[in-house]
């Protein structure tokens, strides 16, 4: 007893279509540079060959709250839904909001 199969092939690999809500290379560009603004108070992320220049002291703080922004982006950009971030602090049981309230976390 035999099964005949038909032979199969691949179809080629489609090019993966941006979707609506993708951004343009230049508007990433700016996405990065407004998220370097906002949340580490880097005026620009040229290469201006100082050292003074180039590198920078930030708080972790800042660096949560600039990967928190860019995650959130591409949560948007992939057509999810940020949910309101909330920031935790070690010193205390509460938590602040986005909105700037405090919140007492359940342990």
């Amino acid at each position: 007893m035999s099964i005949d199969k038909q032979p199969t092939t691949k179809e080629p690999p489609m090019a993966k279509k941006m979707s609506p809500t993708a951004l343009s290379p230049d508007e990433i560009e700016l996405l990065f540079e407004s998220i370097a603004l906002d949340h580490l108070f880097i005026e620009t992320l040229q290469t201006r060959h100082r050292d003074s220049l180039d590198f920078h002291d930030v708080s972790v703080w800042s660096v949560k709250s600039a990967l928190q922004a860019a995650f959130d982006a591409g949560l948007r950009a992939a057509g999810g839904a940020p949910k309101q971030p909330v920031h935790r602090s070690r010193k205390s049981n509460r938590a602040i909001s986005a909105n700037g309230s405090a919140a007492t976390l359940q342990a």
